[in-house]
């Protein structure tokens, strides 16, 4: 989280009046304009948001609202309410992701800050509600909304700059800055930060399109999104553009170039280090290639997803999507895929073991009884794992000799749950200030 850094000195000068040969007595106060709790906090949170611990995340940002509130720190308040908000999104608790999104804007309004990013995130929950005319006006008014490009100093004692800001613009944001001299580096960061949130609002207004299937509107806002970040670093912002194109090319039932656009969104959204959606950015890919008849590809990327799910210790929805994964090992009858899939079946199935307090021996048909309360008179769990059937031993076997696993038995049932593809993604950047949503580059202050 960028914090506002350096210490202000108020100089109070004597009068004139003042006998000269008892001089100026100039006393200098130090405003404090650093929190380091709520640094500590945010830092936490932004590595435990990037690594996909969501839980540990939104524990510590509600750690750097409470000291934010204790501070009466207007901007540091609108950040953290944001950036909670980007955490139940990803919870999918989207009711209570929207409240802290209106407490965040009033809180930056208070601070003088943009408000741009939290209308953009209200559109995203919006629209992952199937609201469109809502999400509609949010982006709109995220369009009327001065750039986000700007850290507020709350504790400015001195006013407005004269040159800066009027009382009919008090925002500053038409304000030039002189491209001589440390200016032009300065200057180029935030005309870049400028054009990559209207980046955003097009890109938000393509993906709108692209659920009423307004094709060609929504191929309009990527292309301008395209040519908005065409010299841009942030590979963030490029990693939502090609997860708009893969949008538009399921519509268009271009599966395959999908599918390719997910695979680059996801090279991205790992070389920058944001982790946390790469498993679900994956399954889309899948489920296009899946469409498109290449169900090599389609279980490879399916096979990462679940390997990353497993390292965090979510093993009942890794084997769930190896199970369902079976189907199309066997379509594609490649003895890779299927050797990669029993490496990884086994190794979640071994972990999924370790959580049962049954003994290890036991066979799968015996802790499925046991399970149910029918052997030793143990009363049934609630929300027990289950365990695969029989017919999905061949999976958890060794290779035999010939390289080669079983292909029958596979279950049918074979789709890739949606759930948390529909929630909206919070580019990962968001979690650190408001103004981050797209990973907007920020002028050093």
């Amino acid at each position: 989280m960028m914090h506002r850094r350096g210490w202000l000195s108020v100089v109070v000068f004597c009068p004139l009046m003042v006998c000269h040969w008892v001089g100026c007595a100039s006393t200098p106060k130090q405003i404090v304009v650093e929190d380091k709790k709520v640094d500590r906090y945010v830092a936490n949170a932004h590595e435990a948001f990037h690594e996909g611990r969501i839980d540990q995340a939104e524990s510590y940002y509600r750690k750097a609202l409470v000291r934010a509130w204790a501070t009466d720190d207007p901007y540091e308040s609108g950040t953290a309410a944001y950036n909670l908000a980007a955490c139940l999104v990803s919870q999918n608790q989207l009711a209570a992701a929207s409240d802290w999104l209106v407490d965040s804007r009033v809180e930056l309004c208070r601070a003088g800050a943009s408000t741009g990013n939290t209308w953009l995130l209200s559109a995203e929950i919006a629209m992952s509600e199937s609201r469109l005319t809502d999400a509609e006006r949010f982006v709109s008014n995220a369009s009327r909304t001065c750039p986000p490009c700007e850290i507020v100093d709350t504790c400015c004692l001195c006013g407005p700059s004269e040159d800066c800001c009027s009382e009919s613009q008090r925002d500053c944001c038409a304000a030039p800055i002189p491209c001589i001299g440390k200016h032009i580096k300065e200057n180029r960061a935030k005309v870049e930060c400028q054009q990559g949130y209207r980046a955003r609002i097009e890109l938000a207004r393509a993906r709108i399109a692209a659920k009423e299937f307004r094709i060609g509107e929504a191929e309009h806002h990527l292309a301008v999104a395209c040519q908005l970040t065409a010299e841009s670093c942030d590979f963030a912002l490029h990693a939502d553009r090609h997860d708009v194109a893969a949008v538009i090319h399921d519509v268009k039932e271009e599966y395959l170039q999908a599918g390719s656009h997910r695979d680059r969104e996801a090279k991205l959204l790992r070389c920058i280090g944001h982790y946390r959606a790469i498993p679900n950015v994956l399954q889309a890919a899948a489920e296009s290639y899946s469409f498109a008849g290449r169900m090599d590809l389609a279980v490879d990327r399916t096979i990462r997803s679940a390997r990353i799910w497993y390292s965090r210790g979510e093993y009942k929805r890794a084997w769930e999507l190896i199970e369902n994964a079976g189907q199309w090992a066997v379509d594609c009858g490649c003895d890779a895929v299927e050797i990669r899939l029993s490496l990884t079946a086994k190794q979640i199935r071994d972990a999924l073991d370790g959580t049962i307090p049954e003994p290890m021996e036991l066979e799968p048909a015996m802790i499925n009884e046991a399970s149910k309360g029918e052997s030793n008179g143990e009363v049934e769990r609630e929300n027990e794992l289950e365990l695969p059937p029989e017919n999905m031993e061949s999976l958890l076997l060794s290779p035999p000799e010939s390289g080669k696993t079983a292909k029958s038995g596979w279950p049918q049932n074979w789709g890739v749950g949606w759930d948390d593809l529909a929630l909206p993604r919070v580019s990962h950047e968001a979690m650190l200030v408001p103004h981050k949503l797209a990973s907007v580059g920020i002028p050093p202050k």
